[in-house]
């Protein structure tokens, strides 16, 4: 990508971090009933004893892949609601068929907690085929490259315990994940996910993307403030399969008007640009505790 809009941090200024994976505990368990309930290490920032959006998201795609894919379709939209707190207890994800057509599945989900709904999804799955013909603008969007596992440059655990992630907010080190950053600058990261989200079940491309679509809001609406908006929701939109452990999430464009704020994000893989998540949220300052994540 240009040199102007984003450059990875400073290695020296990153300490290493062994990278070789060992057996970790995973965000949830399933319980004999059908309910996930979710461990330690799967809680949130904004409150205490809550579960985060992110890890949410893992567990709803799994879920969804799971249970609502079909063989020659590929996920092409995801859209998560977050209406209330995910409470830090067993929950329940339920799914529906929608519709199965020659092209085009489509599936819902429905999260709830003794029954109280709390969020909910929409799934798209589409039949590849082939371009049309003729070009169509886009814009010059430059080369990302992920990294490999062992780059001295990763950081384990300084910016999030729970992932590998290599920073692209230039100058900055990947010590405050929710704090101030020194100027207004356009942010981004690679992520490489170190635990499951279902004990027992492979980690698989789908839910790695699951993981990271909530990161959208954080790289969007991180600035001098800190993180100061709350995110609602997460659109998720994939062109292609999953490539590859590390994805990148990089800020695209965000505009708030009386509290209400939208962010846009582009999602990478090793292969390229891989797809697109949009957030909407909610200022609410000063709620964002890093002291909640699990260490």
């Amino acid at each position: 990508m240009p040199a102007e809009t984003a450059r990875p941090t400073d290695p020296a200024s990153i300490p290493e971090q062994g990278t070789q994976a060992r057996e970790r505990k995973a965000y949830f368990r399933r319980l004999d009933d059908g309910r996930y309930a979710p461990n330690d290490i799967a809680g949130g920032v904004w409150a205490a004893k809550t579960v985060s959006g992110r890890i949410l998201g893992g567990l709803v795609t799994h879920v969804l892949e799971q249970e609502q894919s079909a063989p020659g379709y590929r996920l092409a939209r995801l859209t998560v609601d977050m209406f209330r707190a995910i409470p830090m207890a067993p929950l329940t994800v339920t799914t529906a068929l929608v519709r199965a057509g020659g092209r085009i599945r489509v599936a819902d989900a429905h999260l709830s907690h003794d029954g109280t709904l709390i969020g909910r999804a929409t799934a798209v799955f589409l039949r590849p085929s082939t371009n049309a013909p003729g070009e169509i603008w886009r814009p010059d969007r430059g080369e990302w490259t992920a990294p490999e596992p062992g780059d001295p440059r990763l950081a384990a655990g300084t910016v999030n315990p729970r992932i590998e992630g290599l920073p692209m907010l230039a100058g900055e080190r990947p010590d405050g994940p929710l704090g101030p950053t020194r100027g207004v600058q356009r942010g981004g990261m690679w992520v490489r996910e170190l635990h499951p989200v279902v004990e027992g079940m492979p980690m698989t491309p789908l839910t790695r993307v699951g993981l990271v679509a909530d990161m959208t809001s954080a790289t969007t609406h991180r600035g001098t403030g800190g993180i100061q908006y709350i995110n609602t929701d997460w659109s998720l939109n994939l062109v292609r399969e999953p490539v590859g452990e590390f994805l990148g999430v990089l800020a695209r464009d965000q505009h708030a008007v009386d509290g209400v704020s939208f962010g846009q994000a582009t999602i990478h893989d090793a292969a390229g640009l891989l797809g697109t998540c949009t957030v909407t949220a909610l200022a609410n300052p000063g709620r964002a505790d890093p002291t909640r994540f699990p260490r």
